[in-house]
């Protein structure tokens, strides 16, 4: 049965872990964090195995150094503590190995000044780009934002590129991007105004949950948003920390 399955599973893990593969560390890390595979939880073991798993991590097993960069981010209790600028570097670190979680977390970071991070753009869209590239659906969204209202010697502004990258992140399952696409093509931002095309992304985002396209089809169409075209791209609560985004827009 399951308990079975789940010593199999461990004594491979820890075979594996005695040869140092860091996805078998990896894995037994999580196990004894989170109490898993029989395991009585022990996040001071979690913790061990996650640092030998980061330190031998690899193009393929980045995993540990995400993870303990987010333990890092808040701690744990007589375990583990917070410890910002050692969070950012194992994250950087994971980036660098091409790891997209750990890249759209920079973007956030340094878009908002998160975690100690300076305000940058330039940093910020070096990493949202990274995760972007490998369809990490909400950093193709973090770079609709920035290309709608672009930022001075680092990128240029361009509806065209927002649309392609909010279609992106639609085509990804993220319900507020088509909410996004559907006001683009209603609009025409970046794209020729396409009421049927608007239509379906509108009602593919309401299907997913999303409240604004809902109301879109209940018959506002044709109405244009308080806020301009920013307005549709709600991401978050950090707007206010945008510097140098144009501050009428609710960017996302």
């Amino acid at each position: 049965g399951c308990r079975r399955e789940s010593a199999k599973a461990l004594t491979f893990f820890r075979k594996a872990s005695a040869a140092l593969h860091p996805g078998a560390m990896y894995r037994l890390g999580i196990a004894e964090l989170n109490g898993e595979l029989g395991l009585t939880r022990s996040p001071k073991e979690g913790v061990k195995w996650l640092k030998r798993s980061a330190e031998n991590a690899s193009a393929e097993f980045p995993h540990a150094m995400h993870e303990l960069a987010l333990l890092h981010e808040r701690g744990i209790d007589n375990v583990l503590f917070v410890d910002f600028e050692y969070s950012i570097e194992l994250l950087a670190q994971a980036a660098e190995l091409g790891y997209a979680p750990s890249a759209y977390r920079l973007g956030e970071c340094y878009e908002y000044g998160k975690m100690g991070c300076p305000q940058d753009a330039a940093l910020s869209i070096h990493y949202y780009n990274i995760a972007a590239q490998q369809n990490h659906r909400d950093a193709c969204f973090a770079l609709t934002a920035w290309y709608l209202v672009g930022s001075p010697g680092v990128l240029p502004q361009s509806d065209t590129e927002a649309f392609l990258w909010a279609q992106k992140a639609a085509e990804g399952g993220l319900a507020k991007a088509m909410y996004a696409v559907g006001y683009f093509y209603e609009v025409g931002i970046g794209t020729p105004v396409n009421m049927p095309d608007a239509v379906s992304w509108y009602k593919r985002a309401a299907d997913k949950g999303d409240k604004r396209a809902a109301q879109r089809l209940k018959g506002q169409l044709n109405q244009p948003l308080p806020g301009g075209p920013g307005a549709v791209l709600r991401r978050g609560d950090e707007q206010d920390l945008k510097g140098g985004k144009d501050k009428d827009c609710v960017v996302m």
